[in-house]
């Protein structure tokens, strides 16, 4: 598909306020991904605390993580029948209590390891529900035009919170006080709640003819047929999948290429301040997002974004220079940002409002299934040729050579039920 290049002599657009249920809703995902971002590290930490078992302090993280895969697609389905703010509220309220009761548990010394594996859980449960209510609400606060600058202001506070803030306060923190991460982490939640319930969202259009409504299994079908025979929405998390596959590639066995014994021969200090060059890059990538688009257009900066994703992986390629891997990392960082922020963007134009949740939902297992067998596949591609460039040069291959996914692009058309017109919620 072509798309037709602004007119030189029409004024340019001046953006549309996003106003303040965005503003609202932007400081409620900018404060829980803070709360990730702290938890992230606090966690494994606290589980070292009550065990010395590599497998038990893994299984903390991997824990939260077969959440989200177990309740995403309901909580996606959900979402679609019932207000999303109210269950993004909820969600809110249950991470403060969780965390809270988790933190007080800490400091008296009755924590056990039984009852952080449930707290795991049930935050990814949390998680679940949270992410894939919140990015369906944009498009009910802001204009349609303006919904991806929305999601890069969006995308920028979750890298903030998740990558760069939260992590580095979170080690801090835990030094201080064992708690202090979880406790603060609760107040984070506690403030994401607070915003939640005075965001103001556009009415809902009715799920089905008549307002019909069906049962939550048939729901969660009805939302994965749309993903699938909707070649637009397919095509935009495939190329996801791909694009994830391809980085989990390069990122699942980075440190053993960066640090000592490693080529680059970092030690630990060293790679921690070289992988906040993501943090920097993706914050500089989603950004700009909205700028970028209004510049050249929606599809061909997805199409860009994906192929300059292949920077950091080209740069580990050719040089083991630190100032030029971090520079490598920081593009590649910024360029998956956009894509991020892109394909989400292009996702809801495509996607009716009634099924937006579960389409989310739906989209991020593919993201996340993308990223697994990546990782799977970068472990087993260093043991059968020794060499960890293999893995880093067939990631840039398979980046370049997934741009050709924009010809299996559709035109776009009004999603079906007036879509995500900035009505919906």
């Amino acid at each position: 598909m072509s798309e037709v290049p602004p007119t030189p002599s029409a004024p340019a657009r001046r953006p549309r306020p996003l106003g303040r249920d965005f503003s609202l809703l932007w400081g409620a995902s900018g404060s829980a991904n803070l709360a990730d971002g702290l938890v992230r590290v606090a966690l494994p930490l606290v589980a070292v605390e009550l065990t010395r078992s590599p497998a038990l302090v893994a299984g903390v993280s991997v824990t939260t993580t077969l959440a989200w895969l177990v309740t995403g697609l309901p909580a996606g389905a959900l979402g679609d029948r019932l207000d999303r703010r109210t269950i993004a509220l909820c969600a809110a309220v249950l991470r403060t209590v969780l965390l809270g009761a988790v933190g007080v548990l800490l400091l008296t010394d009755h924590l056990t390891l039984a009852v952080l594996f449930a707290a795991a859980f049930l935050l990814g449960v949390g998680e679940a529900f949270f992410d894939t209510s919140t990015p369906a609400m944009v498009p009910g606060v802001v204009p349609r035009e303006e919904l991806s600058r929305a999601h890069g202001r969006r995308h920028a506070v979750s890298l903030a919170g998740n990558e760069l803030v939260g992590p580095a306060a979170g080690g801090t923190l835990f030094a201080l006080s064992k708690a202090a991460p979880l406790l603060v982490s609760t107040a984070c939640h506690a403030l994401s709640a607070l915003l939640l319930w005075r965001v103001r969202v556009g009415p809902r259009r009715p799920p089905g003819p008549a307002g019909e409504r069906t049962a939550l299994f048939t729901g969660i079908r009805q939302g994965l047929v749309l993903l699938v025979r909707s070649r637009r929405i397919a095509v935009v998390a495939l190329w996801g999948g791909v694009a994830n596959f391809a980085g989990s590639l390069t990122f699942a066995v980075l440190a053993l290429y960066l640090v000592a014994p490693g080529p680059v021969g970092l030690d630990t200090w060293g790679f921690g301040l070289l992988t906040a060059s993501l943090g920097v890059g993706g914050l500089v990538g989603a950004s700009l997002t909205g700028r970028l688009a209004a510049r050249v257009g929606e599809l061909r900066l997805l199409t860009l974004s994906c192929a300059f994703m292949a920077v950091d992986s080209v740069v580990l390629v050719l040089t083991t220079q630190v100032w030029a891997i971090s520079a490598g990392l920081m593009a590649g960082s910024a360029s998956a940002a956009v894509f991020g922020v892109m394909a989400i963007t292009a996702l809801q134009r495509a996607t009716p409002d009634s099924h937006l949740s579960r389409v989310s939902a739906g989209n991020q297992l593919v993201m996340t299934g993308g990223t697994a067998l990546g990782g799977v596949a970068a472990g087993a591609l260093g043991e059968l040729t020794g060499d960890l460039r293999f893995g880093f040069a067939a990631a840039a291959v398979l980046l370049l050579l997934s741009t050709l996914m924009r010809a299996a692009m559709p035109a776009p058309e009004e999603p079906p039920e007036g879509g995500a017109t900035g009505t919906g919620g």
